[in-house]
């Protein structure tokens, strides 16, 4: 499993939003910050499906509510939080969740979620795998949480066992 990223905020410093129109899909967005999420996203998976995995065939079609390549050799999930875009990457099923980890109401949340939650690194591992789980729509066999970049909370779920932690948190820059 791999892991792969793009800081919005250095990337449209250079490339400007014209660059995204082309990842959009056609679709229509009620904001610019969905509209870049969005078609950032659509360009990292892209990106790395073809520079890392040397897959061309980068068609994404929608299955289950859940993005996939039309040609199926390799799975990921997409997540974002503030500005911060991420892909997992796997040969098998996956979901990704990441967030920025900011102050709750942890009394509140125990009681909503029927947990004991005092600290936001309690919370947000709590939050992101739950997320990560829906992403992945499949039964979790390895699951993954840690700390990113010291303000990020990110867990990565595989319907498969991860044997390691991914090694490093590629951050894909031009």
């Amino acid at each position: 499993m791999e892991l792969f990223y793009i800081n919005s905020q250095e990337f449209l410093h250079t490339h400007g939003l014209d660059f995204l129109k082309d990842y959009a899909e056609g679709r229509n967005f009620k904001s610019e910050k969905r509209f870049i999420e969005f078609t950032l996203g659509r360009f990292l998976v892209k990106t790395v499906c073809k520079k890392f995995y040397e897959i061309n065939d980068d068609e994404i079609i929608i299955n289950n509510s859940k993005p996939e390549f039309k040609s199926g050799k390799i799975h990921f999930s997409i997540s974002h939080s503030s500005e911060i875009i991420m892909a997992a990457f796997d040969k098998k099923p996956c979901g990704l969740d990441l967030e920025i980890i900011k102050p709750r109401d942890f009394k509140a949340i125990s009681a909503r979620y029927d947990k004991f939650i005092e600290t936001a690194e309690e919370f947000y591992s709590f939050w992101t795998a739950l997320e990560a789980e829906i992403k992945l729509q499949n039964s979790v066999k390895g699951k993954f949480t840690t700390k990113f970049q010291d303000k990020f909370m990110l867990t990565v779920v595989s319907s498969d066992v991860i044997s390691s932690p991914p090694s490093c948190i590629n951050l894909l820059a031009f």
